[in-house]
């Protein structure tokens, strides 16, 4: 009788362990989903700097051209 009792102890301790399992792969999952989330927002706000700077650059580089034929006439 002792050795049903150990067996369905381990039976139920692996069905424990297994749910513990599956609810920590899902947390860390979600968090990893978040993470990625992040950086892609991060990219996308690096890309639209590097976007607002190449036309600012524009602008200045039109503004001075204008200034330095202006000097020229």
């Amino acid at each position: 009788m002792e050795k049903n009792s150990k067996g369905s102890g381990f039976f139920a301790g692996l069905i424990f362990g297994g749910i513990i399992g599956v609810i920590i792969g899902f947390i860390l999952s979600q968090k990893s989903v978040k993470f990625k989330d992040l950086v892609a927002q991060g990219r996308e706000a690096i890309r639209e700097a590097i976007e607002e700077g190449k036309e600012s650059a524009a602008r200045k580089e039109a503004e001075l051209r204008g200034d330095l034929e202006k000097e020229e006439k």
